[in-house]
């Protein structure tokens, strides 16, 4: 079985299981717990987050990538559509950041990107493999506090690292050192604001954040 496909699956029966938990977890508990996420969150962030070899090319990055996704309103325009879906199909609003939550914890950082493209040219898939554990973990709170749309982001795992997987031999470029070690900066800001965002600190949009993570990759090929 291909990563992927296993990423996939886990994460979809860690929803489900945090689905059927959070019915059973008492409230006070549920919080505490979801205190614990936003702590590690922070922590994986922040960790990420000093990968990158020069913060200049972080801060221009972040800046140009924010300002494209927030003239394109992706977060806005993201969350519209699962609004409409919602109000068609779900009955549980707050189900919508959960999904937005769940995809950009699972789809952004190195080990998405490393171990997708090993999992396509070489058929290692350890490392993806040992994501996907650590996913369905994630997707079981996550799902017990945000409810049936944390499953959707299964989907998202589904193409983001299936796309990966079966374009590794096109992607090879973003395996050096380097350019790691930026995706990995970058990453780490972004998964900080989802921290920030499940510790209710501060509510930012990181969905908007996400082109930063194209636009480094085109500073690095036009600097080097």
């Amino acid at each position: 079985m291909k990563g992927y496909v296993l990423n996939t699956f886990l994460v979809f029966i860690g929803s489900v299981a945090g689905i059927f938990a959070g019915k059973k977890i008492p409230g006070s508990l549920k919080e505490r717990t979801f205190d614990i996420l936003g702590l590690i969150t922070l922590y994986i962030g922040f960790k990420m987050s000093l990968n990158a070899p020069n913060i200049i090319y972080v801060v221009i990055s972040l800046v140009a990538g924010t300002l494209i996704g927030s003239l394109l309103q992706l977060e806005e325009r993201t969350y519209e559509f699962l609004n409409n879906l919602n109000k068609r199909y779900f009955s549980e609003k707050k189900g919508i950041e959960g999904f937005i939550v769940a995809s950009t914890l699972f789809c952004v950082g190195s080990m998405t990107i490393l171990g997708s493209i090993k999992d396509g040219l070489y058929n290692d898939s350890v490392l993806i493999k040992t994501k996907s554990i650590m996913d369905c973990f994630a997707s079981l709170i996550l799902a017990s506090q945000y409810g049936v749309s944390v499953i959707f982001s299964a989907i998202t795992v589904f193409i983001v690292q299936g796309g990966l997987t079966l374009f590794s031999k096109y992607l090879t470029f973003l395996l050096s050192t380097i350019m790691m070690g930026y995706l990995d900066g970058i990453g780490g800001f972004i998964i900080l604001s989802i921290g920030l965002n499940l510790l209710k600190l501060k509510e930012i949009k990181t969905l908007n954040m996400l082109p930063s993570l194209i636009i480094i990759v085109l500073l690095l090929k036009w600097l080097h």
